[in-house]
C-alpha cells in the first residue's frame, strides 16, 4: 500500500483530465467520453499499485477501463502514466445433468455467487419460452466486476477454492468443472494474460479446464 491518501491523489487525476498536462493523458482520454457523476468523470475505481494509485475510469458504452497512475515522491505529486485495463471475469463453474446447486454447495463447503439448478424457470423474459433449465450451472465469481487484473482474480479465486480442490476434482468425474475468464479489453491496447505456475497447477488439482472468451473494442488511439 502506498502512504499518500487515495482522496489527493483521485483530485491529481481529476485535475489532470480537466487539463491534460500529458501526451499519453491526451492520447487515451480525448477519444473517450467518460461515464459522469455530479458533472465530472465518475471514478469507477481505486486501487494501490507499485508504489501508487490506479485511479479507474470508464467510457461511456464500453466495458474496459482507462487508468490513471498517480505517486507522491518527494513531496511532489505526478502523474505516472496512462493506460488501459481491461474487464476480467474470472469464476468457477460447475454444471451438472444431476445435482442440485445447494447439493454442490454442500460437497464442495464453498458459498457460490450465481447458480440455477436443473428444473428451475428461467428468469431472463428473453429466455422463458425456452421453458425449465436442463441442467444446474453453480457459479463462485467473488469479485465480479470490480477493477483488478486478470492474473491477480485468478490467484485469488484459486486461493478461495485450495482448500476444496479434492472435493472439487471428486465432482469433475460426473460434472463439467472449469474456470471461466471473460476479458474485455480496449482495441487500442491489449494485455496478455498471464499464468504463474502455481496457479497452472492449481487448476489442475481442482480437475477443471480453463475456458477464456477474448473481446476486444473501444475507438482507435490517435
Amino acid at each position: 500500500m502506498v502512504d499518500i491518501p487515495s482522496h489527493e491523489a483521485i483530485h491529481v487525476a481529476l485535475t489532470e483530465l480537466a487539463r491534460p498536462t500529458r501526451a499519453d493523458t491526451r492520447q487515451f482520454f480525448q477519444v473517450h467520453d467518460l461515464e459522469t457523476e455530479g458533472g465530472r468523470p465518475r471514478v469507477f475505481g481505486v486501487l494501490p499499485g507499485e508504489g501508487c494509485w490506479e485511479i479507474y475510469f470508464r467510457p461511456q458504452n464500453e466495458f474496459y477501463p482507462l487508468v490513471m497512475m498517480v505517486d507522491h515522491e518527494g513531496g511532489a505529486w505526478s502523474i505516472r502514466g496512462c493506460r488501459a485495463s481491461a474487464r476480467a471475469r474470472v469464476a468457477l463453474s460447475i454444471v451438472s445433468e444431476d445435482l442440485t446447486a445447494q447439493a454442490i454447495t454442500q460437497v464442495t463447503g464453498l458459498e457460490l455467487t450465481d447458480s440455477w439448478s436443473r428444473g428451475d424457470l428461467r428468469t431472463h423474459p428473453r429466455m422463458r419460452h425456452l421453458g425449465p433449465h436442463a441442467f444446474t450451472r453453480w457459479t463462485l465469481c467473488p469479485e465480479g466486476d470490480l477493477p483488478g487484473e486478470f492474473e491477480d482474480k485468478l490467484t485469488r479465486l484459486l486461493q478461495l477454492t485450495e482448500p476444496a480442490a479434492a472435493r472439487i476434482r471428486a465432482l469433475a468425474d460426473t460434472c463439467d468443472v472449469s474456470i471461466l475468464v471473460g476479458y474485455q479489453g480496449y482495441t487500442g491496447q491489449m494485455w496478455g494474460l498471464p499464468i504463474e505456475s502455481r496457479d497452472v497447477a492449481r487448476i489442475a488439482a481442482l480437475g477443471a479446464a480453463l475456458d477464456v472468451d477474448l473481446y476486444a473494442s473501444g475507438p482507435a488511439l490517435p
